[in-house]
């Protein structure tokens, strides 16, 4: 069990979260035809500036664009998606990857496994927001990298983050306890993505 003690209790949040949107075979298949490797994906990973040494998990790797681009860096490499389906398509593309059950409120790994985390156009469908954000600081190590990379928005209307939402994110990550929280912009294509940046810290 870790011992940091910044923010909320760090193991309080251990079992599945009944409100999870899990996607169904149906629809991992019609969104398999036309989405299986976003751009967006590799810049994400990419902004990771992942090692050979890391320890890198997806949080919510869909059908496993990310996991794909994190192996060729040499790295350790895992994900967790809620879709039963989603797993086991992301494991057939990837073998090497460690892909499981699992959701960002509820992941399925022992304390302090990763070196670095990405949510790619997932986080706006966390059931727990708070949470997942808490279970996070739970698997990652001292020194540990998080990454929530997200459509942006000019409304607040969508699938994405608005401006707003993000600057409300980087305040959240702070009370949680992590450190060197901040935000930056991407352009892909036509599209702007926010990154939204952490750091477990390596002491209390």
């Amino acid at each position: 069990m870790i011992a940091r003690a910044a923010g909320p209790n760090l193991a309080t949040v251990t079992s599945p979260i009944a409100d999870v949107e899990r996607w169904s075979a149906f629809k991992v298949f019609w969104f398999g035809l036309f989405h299986r490797t976003p751009k967006s994906n590799g810049v994400a990973v990419a902004e990771l500036s992942l090692q050979p040494d890391d320890r890198f998990v997806d949080l919510g790797c869909g059908l496993g664009a990310a996991l794909e681009q994190a192996v060729a860096t040499g790295c350790e490499v895992a994900g967790i998606d809620p879709s039963p389906a989603m797993v086991e398509r992301a494991a057939r593309r990837v073998p090497a990857a460690d892909v499981r059950l699992g959701s960002a409120e509820s992941i399925p790994f022992e304390d302090d496994r990763f070196t670095a985390a990405v949510s790619v156009s997932t986080f706006h469908h966390w059931a727990d927001p708070e949470a997942g954000l808490v279970e996070i600081r739970r698997v990652l190590a001292p020194g540990g990298r998080l990454l929530i990379f997200e459509r942006k928005l000019k409304d607040g209307a969508g699938h994405g983050l608005d401006p707003d939402g993000a600057t409300r994110l980087v305040e959240s990550l702070g009370s949680i306890g992590y450190s060197s929280a901040g935000t930056s912009t991407a352009r892909i294509g036509r599209a702007e993505y926010l990154a939204v940046t952490a750091v477990e810290p390596t002491t209390e």
